[in-house]
């Protein structure tokens, strides 16, 4: 598809060393961080308004709207958006990509209530106790940029800290909500910009929307780079060419066009 869009400013001020090493801790020991004001407001309204006319759904649900790249390089740009990609390198490695770039729309009736783990990479055996210590493990890094102040009233994300480290889906001893090693989940509510950003292995979820208003957000998720990319329809999907040529170096590499390495 080709479109002719704005590329609204984005953050170009990359962090300090020192600011980077304490939001990095963070998201190794609890499993999730908040970014305040990491989408400038000129972009919250841009991306607020592209969603606007967007389908209500793309054959994939009512709350995500999918590859959101095909519709336009403003999303590809804002893959590159600072401080977040500088911090997303500096966990996940140079040569990361994204998996998904998605659209979330929020409102009653349509969240994902059900708590849980994108993914599990060390499964914890059934006979082995929460107590025995687990490496944290982060290979997919879900980001969060919200297009609309988030109360509570309208349905945050909720994480349970540490429990990316549980290496496990939540089990109903775990309590209802969950909780690991003591410690019950948190609300992230934010305002319009904010970027909230976690372990794709921590337990979470999306809570009651209980407003008229729809949550908005634009989500990309970062890997490593021998994560398989999730573009629904998955195995049967092609990025376009004319998409890829229409970007930089760098812009193809975090949609997956790679250069030569192990197995191909």
């Amino acid at each position: 598809m080709a479109f002719v869009v704005d590329i609204p400013p984005l953050g170009t001020a990359r962090p300090s060393d020192a600011q980077l090493a304490a939001w990095e801790a963070q998201l190794w020991e609890e499993g999730y961080l908040v970014l305040p004001g990491a989408l400038p407001a000129p972009a919250v309204q841009h991306f607020a308004e592209r969603f606007k006319h967007m389908p209500r759904e793309m054959g994939y649900g009512t709350n995500s709207l999918v590859r959101l790249f095909e519709w336009g390089p403003d999303f590809v740009h804002l893959l590159e958006n600072e401080p977040v990609i500088t911090l997303m390198e500096r966990i996940l490695g140079k040569n990361l990509h994204i998996i998904a770039l998605q659209g979330h729309r929020m409102f009653k009736g349509n969240e994902v209530l059900r708590w849980h783990s994108d993914e599990v990479y060390l499964e914890r055996r059934a006979d082995v106790p929460d107590s025995i210590e687990y490496p944290p493990i982060i290979n997919v890094i879900n980001c969060h940029y919200y297009l609309t102040d988030v109360p509570e009233e309208l349905g945050p994300t909720q994480v349970v800290p540490g429990s990316h480290r549980a290496c496990r889906q939540p089990r109903p001893e775990d309590g209802d909500p969950p909780h690991w090693r003591g410690k019950g989940p948190v609300s992230l509510t934010v305002k319009a910009g904010d970027c909230v950003m976690y372990s794709n292995q921590a337990w979470h979820r999306g809570s009651p929307n209980t407003t008229d208003q729809t949550r908005l957000a634009v989500v990309p998720a970062y890997a490593r780079r021998f994560v398989a990319q999730r573009f629904w329809p998955f195995l049967n999907y092609h990025l376009s060419r004319d998409i890829l040529d229409a970007c930089t170096p760098r812009q193809r590499e975090l949609l997956g066009e790679h250069g030569r390495g192990a197995y191909g």
